[in-house]
């Protein structure tokens, strides 16, 4: 039996001998011999670097989390839809948990006193943002996924004021009007299913287009420059898959430059470059019109503005500053706004409850012979609860950006050293139901006069409702969104009778959230719309 047994063995270890044998030789000839070798060394010197690394840690009294693997650490437990990994890991570990992805330590927040702690109280210490490889790649110089500099901080304050500021959001008002015109008159033609998406796209995406850029890049299939459009959405798309990955020299240091087994950095590149040729023609378009015709101060939009510092030196703006405060502004306003509406609708699908009671207010309010106009949103307190409910269960991105310690600080008696990565997760915040009544259950009357959040905003300063972040780093285009939705959510409503395509029950509605750094529904809501007002109305 021994010699039996000693047989086997030897057999299965000359099989796994040879079959590393193959392996090894497999990857000799797609990288070369050197460039292994090379990796290899690289590999080693990253174990002992960790584990040097790890070893000071140790001693540092971090707060709980799961062990780490050598080299990965913890990045196997993240899995497609890293916000629910990290609130279950959460119920474990508790609301601050440290998590060690490759050699990057990461706090992680999941309550309202972490949120309230890391934003407010070490606000200015936490204000930095890890420079993400994808972002190094396809805009180097933009205000969102870097740390914030003087140049950065004037040009956020510049998009604010463009997009956000009483007299801006008064004088764009027609261009919203327009375009919910626009995507009432376009449903209304279809005679079948629609996937809703694409005409949510259409509205937010000419909106702030025609704002940035007096530019409308999304028109119907009839119309001239569709492969124009079709190269935006495609850079919107790609950019969003890119900067929603894990590149390894985000999570490993000691990673070449060169190495890219994943292929995102050369993804990353190919996008930077597309991005970079579509940008120039489209200022270049721009600078022409300018030239042809004068522009008032009153007809300026955000780019005359952010073109015009570039002739003041004090500032230090350059093309590179523009391009990314434009696409910054683009990429934030575009797949943020249409995702959060779709996913009202289809929670208003999925329970016809909630239709009926918008309905009935939108009747009341804005009547069945004209469309929702931006001076009824104030009035209409159930579509906003509605709305508030989706960005609590449904917020589009559920973890906000990752934010960076500056200096070491201790928070709820434990160490945090310099340079560790901040998540506050509020996805997982969003259902817990010690600050949320039955927090899985989509309930707008939670927000309504005389329910337990009547009061609860989602500006930042209630820190259990944080859709857009807070304090330093917090969304600057928040209030522009906010009217955006409301615009497209209650025209939709008041608009058409919806109903499920080829009899599907309202509770068969699949409600599965799909990957990437905004959270859109897995499966596009697709829906029939029958028109339910005087028909004049669908021809503006």
């Amino acid at each position: 039996m021994s010699d039996l047994g000693s047989g086997c063995s030897s057999g299965a270890e000359t099989h796994v001998i040879g079959c590393l044998r193959g392996i090894w030789s497999d990857l000799c000839e797609r990288y070369g011999y050197v460039t292994l070798i090379t990796l290899v060394s690289v590999l080693l010197a990253v174990i002992t670097l960790s584990a040097q690394k790890h070893a000071r840690t140790q001693k540092l009294n971090l707060p709980p989390g799961p062990r780490p693997w050598p080299i990965i650490g913890s990045l196997h437990l993240l899995g497609t839809l890293p916000h629910k990994c990290l609130t279950d890991l959460a119920r474990n570990y508790g609301p601050v948990m440290s998590v060690q992805l490759g050699q990057r330590l990461c706090i992680v927040a999941t309550s309202l006193e972490a949120a309230m702690e890391f934003l407010k109280h070490q606000g200015a210490n936490f204000s930095s943002r890890p420079y993400l490889r994808s972002a190094k790649l396809i805009m180097p110089n933009d205000i969102s996924f870097q740390p914030m500099t003087p140049i950065q901080r004037h040009l956020k304050k510049i998009v604010v004021t463009e997009l956000t500021s009483a007299k801006r959001l008064e004088a764009s008002k027609d261009i919203r009007r327009q375009e919910a015109e626009y995507m009432i008159r376009t449903i209304s033609q279809e005679t079948g299913p629609i996937k809703l998406s694409t005409c949510l796209n259409v509205m937010t995406t000419n909106i702030l287009t025609r704002l940035l850029l007096d530019k409308r890049f999304m028109r119907t299939a009839g119309d001239q420059n569709v492969s124009e459009i079709m190269e935006f959405v495609e850079i919107v798309k790609e950019t969003m898959q890119c900067y929603g990955a894990i590149h390894l020299q985000d999570v490993f240091n000691y990673i070449p430059q060169w190495f890219d087994p994943s292929g995102w950095d050369t993804r990353s590149r190919k996008l930077g470059a597309r991005l970079e040729s579509f940008h120039t023609k489209m200022v270049n378009e721009h600078r022409e019109k300018r030239r042809r015709s004068a522009v008032s101060e009153g007809e300026k939009n955000m780019l005359d503005v952010l073109l015009e510092e570039l002739e003041k030196p004090e500032h230090g703006v350059t093309e590179e500053y523009i391009k990314g405060a434009v696409w910054n502004t683009l990429l934030a306003g575009t797949d943020t706004s249409s995702v959060t509406s779709e996913w009202a609708m289809a929670e208003v699908l999925k329970n016809p409850t909630l239709m009926e009671n918008a309905r009935s207010e939108l009747d009341r309010v804005v009547g069945k012979n004209r469309i929702v106009q931006e001076s009824d949103i104030p009035n209409l307190a159930y579509i906003q609860a509605i709305l508030k409910e989706t960005l609590r269960l449904h917020a589009p991105v559920s973890m906000l950006l990752p934010h960076e310690s500056i200096n070491a600080t201790k928070a709820f008696g434990y160490e945090i050293p310099a340079n560790t990565w901040l998540i506050v997760n509020f996805w997982g915040m969003a259902r817990d139901p010690t600050i949320w009544d039955n927090p899985m259950e989509f309930k707008p009357e939670r927000f309504l006069e005389g329910g337990p959040n009547e009061q609860t905003d989602f500006r930042g300063q209630h820190f259990e409702f944080i859709p857009f972040g807070s304090g330093r780093r917090i969304c600057p285009g928040m209030t522009f969104g906010w009217i955006t939705v409301n615009l497209e959510v209650a025209n939709l409503l008041h608009a058409f009778d919806w109903s499920l395509p080829h009899g599907m029950a309202p509770e068969d509605l699949d409600m599965s959230e799909g990957p990437g750094i905004v959270v859109s529904m897995l499966d596009p809501l697709v829906a029939i719309a029958k028109p339910r007002l005087p028909s004049h109305l669908y021809q503006v």
